[in-house]
């Protein structure tokens, strides 16, 4: 099944995608703005990305305190 979050008009703005299964992503073309296209081209950073969402679904993650930066 799959999910979609739309804007107020309807329009589709980004699926809904199971992160156990990182690698049957497929992207489709017309449903990927074109400011998050580059992800989906740069296999280091998509990689990079859907570790950070795996470590953040098992509750690996630690707050980020800005003032500290």
């Amino acid at each position: 099944m799959r999910q979609f979050i739309t804007d107020a008009e309807g329009r589709r703005e980004a699926a809904l995608i199971d992160t156990e299964e990182p690698k049957r992503l497929q992207p489709v073309p017309d449903l990927i703005s074109p400011s998050e296209k580059w992800l989906y081209e740069n296999k280091a950073a998509l990689k990079s990305v859907q570790r950070g969402l795996k470590r953040a679904a098992e509750g690996k993650v630690k707050k980020l305190h800005l003032k500290e930066l």
